[in-house]
Order: structure tokens, then sequence, then C-alpha cells
């Protein structure tokens, strides 16, 4: 496999990594399937420094059942999310469709877990948020990129209320900091030149074969670590 298509942005975002899902599959039905693409997606991502935004294109996916969903998105989401991840990265799913989404929030609604899509261009949380966080995520969406003070009088709560709201959109990888005290939304980390300059990886399928399960897998059994409290 050749080296992953990156596209530099800001100081938030070092890397960004456009992904085709339909690559190796345009179904994606069983389980050693969604393993097969989940290994590519996490290849990609290998070596990376800094944070990084993997967006996960479904625009050419046709089947998607629940044990794919459950095998590319929910075992992403939570690989990234245990404290030794492999690196800093986060992702946005883009051009799903409906049904792509029932398949995508069951999974997410099942092992609790939030993700940031792109629907015709806009922005939108799926998964199972509390109305008050859905309320803080989609704040911090509006205004971008900000500082705690600026999302305390924007949110209308006080500087050390926003500052544990933004810490956990962070922590749950639907927000990105700075490490310097400034917090974006995905969608406004990435930012238009970015997502423009980033081409889309074509993974070489015949590279990847045989896509048999990966052995140290098991079957959707619960994640090494619990995901952070919604």
């Amino acid at each position: 496999m050749g080296d992953p298509a990156m596209g530099m942005t800001g100081d938030l975002v070092k890397t960004v990594v456009h992904t085709s899902v339909a690559t190796l599959y345009n179904n994606l039905v069983t389980r050693p399937t969604g393993q097969a693409v989940r290994s590519a997606i996490e290849a990609q991502l290998q070596g990376g420094r800094g944070c990084c935004v993997s967006v996960l294109d479904f625009s050419k996916v046709g089947v998607l059942d629940f044990s794919c969903a459950d095998e590319v998105i929910a075992k992403l989401l939570m690989k990234y999310l245990r404290a030794d991840r492999p690196s800093e990265a986060f992702f946005v799913v883009q051009d799903a469709s409906e049904h792509h989404r029932d398949s995508i929030d069951t999974v997410l609604r099942r092992h609790k877990l939030l993700l940031v899509a792109v629907e015709s261009g806009r922005p939108a949380l799926w998964g199972p948020a509390p109305s008050r966080l859905r309320a803080a995520w989609d704040c911090l969406d509006r205004m971008g990129r900000v500082d705690t003070s600026q999302f305390a009088s924007a949110h209308g709560v006080n500087e050390a209320t926003a500052g544990s709201w933004l810490r956990r959109l962070v922590n749950l990888r639907v927000a990105v900091p700075d490490g310097h005290g400034s917090f974006s939304s995905l969608p406004a980390a990435l930012g238009d030149r970015a997502a423009a300059a980033a081409r889309t990886y074509r993974a070489a399928a015949e590279e990847m074969a045989p896509y048999g399960p990966d052995p140290s897998d098991g079957d959707g059994g619960p994640p090494p670590h619990a995901p952070p409290e919604l």
C-alpha cells in the first residue's frame, strides 16, 4: 500500500486523511468485510504525528449491515477513545445515506458512542447525546473555534462550567483542543481549504488480500476500556 494522502491545515489539525470506504467493497456486509475495511483505515493512520482527522466517505457504499457498522465505526471509535490509543485521530463520516445512518446509529447507541457526520454539507452529531451535551456541541459548532471565555459567554455558563463541557466534548472525540486553551468543532478544524487539499486515498485492494478476520478481534465483545460517560 502507498502512503495515505494527507492535507495540511491549521494549528489544531496537522493532517487530514480522506478515505473512500467503498475502495475495498461496495457492499459492506459480514464481520470479516468490516474487519478488512477497518484494518485499511488504521493502516492509513499509522505513524501520524499530531492531531489527524480521518474523513470516511460513504458516497459509493451500497449496503451497510449492522455487523460491518460495528466493525468499521464502533471499533474504530472505541480504539481511539482509549487512553492508550495509537495516535490522536478523530473521525468524521461524510455522505452517508439514511440506510447507512440507521446501521451506524444503531451501533453508536449500543456502545454509547458519538460521531460527527456531514450531511449535505451540514455538520451533525450522531449517537445518544444527552440534550445538554448536544446543546454544548451545537454551540461550539456554530462558533467554530473558541477559547473557554468565549464559549462561556455564548453558552450562558461560567468559565469553569464551559471548560468542563469543552473537555467533555474532546474526551468524546467530537471536538479538538489546540493545547493552548482553544477548542474547535471537527468541521471547523478541517476547514474548506484543508478538505479541498486532501486527496481521496485509494487503497490497493490486491495488497490487502486475503480479507480474513483479524485474529486479535473478538466477535463484537466489549471494548478493552469503556468509553467516557456521555
